[in-house]
């Protein structure tokens, strides 16, 4: 019998950090962060894992690319393409857009070291516990990008881990079992995520509202 497992690749576009600061006279001043933070969540599992990869090494092949798939930098065609693999396969996606202009929650806890960002982490958190519960998911992995900003006082990531496992799991229901921390530049999974996230930026600056409408609506659910 086959041993199936169970994985969330998350990325991001944007940067969680507060986008305004008030100075002495009261007055907003841009801080140089990005208005819209999106997080993207992509849940697969070993076998559906197994498929993208070769389709997403297929579409590489195509288009000779060998670099980092980053919604900014690969030709439009080829984002089409990767976009479609969702439907192709059946992979279920979910997302958080958060405009910060209208945020009413922290963005970081006062005290606490300067790479500690408490908006990441309750985000994020979210983003894992709705995936996790509509998909029934027990002992998952979840693999995320290696931010500086998830370390607390240089603890390798266990702050961030500990909240994480302490936001999604309970005392008898454990949905996630491993926490994995990589550079997306060699995960393919992560990097698709990034590609949504994209697109899901482009439509609602309004730069490209053609490339989110490629995935099926069945297949993509914003989280609230």
């Amino acid at each position: 019998m086959t041993n199936t497992q169970h994985y969330v690749f998350i990325d991001e576009s944007g940067d969680p950090g507060r986008p305004f600061k008030i100075d002495t006279l009261g007055n907003k001043i841009q801080t140089g962060a990005s208005i819209l933070y999106i997080l993207t969540a992509i849940y697969l599992d070993s076998v559906k894992l197994f498929v993208l990869e070769n389709e997403i090494m297929d579409i590489r092949q195509k288009y000779g690319f060998r670099s980092e798939i980053k919604s900014t930098t690969i030709p439009l065609e080829m984002y089409k393409y990767l976009l479609g693999i969702i439907n192709k396969i059946g992979v279920p996606v979910y997302y958080r857009l958060i405009d910060k202009t209208k945020y009413k929650g922290k963005f970081a806890v006062s005290g606490h070291a300067k790479l500690h960002n408490i908006f990441d982490d309750y985000n994020l958190s979210k983003l894992v516990l709705f995936t996790a519960q509509k998909q029934d998911l027990i002992e998952s992995e979840v693999i995320i990008d290696r931010a500086d900003r998830r370390m607390f006082k240089g603890d390798c990531f266990n702050s961030f881990d500990k909240y994480l496992f302490g936001s999604v799991n309970t005392i008898i229901i454990k949905r996630i079992k491993h926490i994995t921390h990589v550079n997306s530049e060699y995960v393919n999974a992560m990097q698709l995520s990034d590609v949504v996230s994209g697109a899901v930026k482009d439509y609602f600056t309004g730069k490209n509202k053609d490339l989110i409408k490629i995935i099926d609506k069945k297949h993509i659910y914003k989280i609230w």
